[in-house]
């Protein structure tokens, strides 16, 4: 349970590296990742909501509003903070890029967990595309991080998103490939007026 309830739209399932680039030694994956995930959201009018992930890249300059929440994973409850049941409610089944649409809740469908914990509005249709903490700071908002980021991690990004390809062999290929999968994300983005 926990982190891997999700998959980031950016690196798949969530993972941690221990990095070793600076001591010669090779980077290895350590662990599930954090168990915290980044939604952007993206309301819609009902009938000009998309009806696919493909369809939401088009379509997400007609969102009404968009928000981002964080949300966390507290285990002694066994579920997301605040209320959110990704296996059931929000993910559907199969998953495979980590953007989907929140179904209005209806206390007839049996999930487990609570209701998801975002007012939506009747009329309405919400978007998500999700993220783990770091590839959100790193690819959605561009934030440059503290230490550059870990070959092993990079090259996992560049296997869920297809660019094996563009996944930098070296230290000198991280700033292109950083670039290449910001403009891939800016596809799942808001459109600022």
């Amino acid at each position: 349970m926990g982190v891997h309830d999700y998959r980031c739209s950016v690196c798949g399932e969530p993972a941690s590296f221990e990095c070793g680039e600076d001591t010669g030694a090779p980077c290895e994956e350590t662990g599930f990742g954090n168990d915290e995930a980044v939604l952007d959201l993206f309301f819609f009018a009902a009938p000009e909501a998309p009806d696919s992930p493909e369809a939401f890249e088009q379509a997400r300059g007609r969102a009404r509003r968009f928000e981002t929440k964080a949300y966390g994973y507290d285990w002694g409850d066994w579920e997301f903070q605040p209320s959110l049941n990704y296996r059931y409610v929000l993910m559907g089944q199969g998953d495979p890029v980590g953007v989907w649409t929140i179904p209005p809740y209806e206390e007839r469908m049996g999930t487990e967990g609570h209701p998801v914990s975002l007012d939506i509005p009747a009329g309405e249709r919400v978007w998500v595309v999700n993220y783990c903490p770091p590839c959100h700071a790193l690819f959605a908002e561009g934030t440059p991080s503290a230490s550059a980021p870990c070959l092993e991690y990079l090259s996992a990004v560049a296997d869920h998103l297809g660019m094996e390809a563009q996944a930098p062999r070296g230290r000198d290929g991280k700033g292109p490939f950083i670039q290449a999968v910001r403009q891939r994300v800016a596809r799942r983005r808001p459109v600022r007026p």
